[in-house]
């Protein structure tokens, strides 16, 4: 069996353990049975592993990480999301409930990934520098804590709004307090503008390197910078003028779909030098 048959099957196997770990999530947030938590945090792990050995593969059979075309993005931001929430949950076990928003998406890239080209081609010379690694590990880690920011503004929306009607939920009174949340909302956002600041800074190097020039203007890299400075505008606004709460909840996940916006939208729009992120045809 070729490596092509066997990152499908691993891929598709990660899905079937996120799929069944999203249903045992949703399972607990309806009918509030909080034993189902546990279990689907083992499923979604085991998934991950299904999910790194695919991405290991085809890194094996490229020779590079898997960055290039929508097979290996689609399949590779996935991983950083879950990856991400798996880390979070070594921290705060009580934020189990936020892979019911990670997991379904992450399960949908790699459906997408799939049903792709998975034709290996080949990738220009400017692309074989460190700073283009490192501009990568950065826009995984900027989009999974996007993504954790925008699940904890969530909760806390959700919590509030169950406290001021005075029916909280089962799962929602096992979640920190809302002043909790809300600071937990703030923490990730500021790790999502350091890591965004991050990969613009080194992809503005791997620019120069490449094309002699730090910064082009490119749609991908405006709507990023401007991704940074609305999160950034979301900081002012909480460290000068105490923004908190409901608002600022509302703000992560607005910042949330920019990144979105940056990074999977604006290929299928308008022409990029970012050519490892166009979108490629069905298989």
């Amino acid at each position: 069996m070729d490596s092509v048959k066997v990152q499908i099957i691993l891929y598709w196997i990660s899905v079937g353990f996120y799929a069944v770990a999203t249903i045992l999530l949703f399972s607990s947030t309806i009918f509030g049975k909080g034993r189902f938590l546990k279990p689907s945090l083992f499923l979604a792990a085991a998934g991950f592993v299904a999910h790194t050995a695919a991405l290991i593969l085809r890194w094996k059979q490229t020779g590079h990480f898997p960055y290039w075309g929508t097979y290996e993005v689609f399949a590779s931001y996935a991983w950083g999301a879950v990856a991400f929430y798996l880390i979070v949950q070594l921290f705060r076990p009580n934020l189990k409930i936020l892979g019911a928003l990670v997991l379904p998406l992450s399960f949908i890239m790699i459906g997408i990934a799939v049903m792709t080209s998975t034709e290996v081609k080949e990738i220009p010379r400017t692309f074989f520098t460190y700073w283009l690694g490192i501009h990568i590990l950065f826009a995984k880690l900027s989009y999974g804590s996007a993504l954790i920011a925008a699940g904890v503004g969530i909760l806390y929306l959700l919590k509030e709004s169950s406290e001021l009607r005075g029916q909280v939920h089962p799962l929602l009174e096992k979640l920190p307090d809302i002043k909790k949340l809300d600071y937990l909302n703030y923490r990730f956002v500021v790790f999502a503008f350091i890591m965004l600041l991050i990969m613009i800074a080194s992809g503005s190097v791997w620019a120069y390197k490449a094309w002699g020039r730090y910064w082009g203007w490119d749609p991908i890299e405006t709507w990023a910078f401007i991704s940074w400075l609305v999160y950034g505008f979301y900081l002012h606004l909480r460290i000068t003028y105490r923004w908190q709460g409901k608002m600022s909840a509302w703000m992560s996940i607005f910042c949330l779909l920019l990144v979105l916006f940056a990074f999977f939208g604006i290929p299928l729009i308008y022409p990029s030098v970012h050519e490892h992120l166009k979108y490629s045809g069905l298989a």
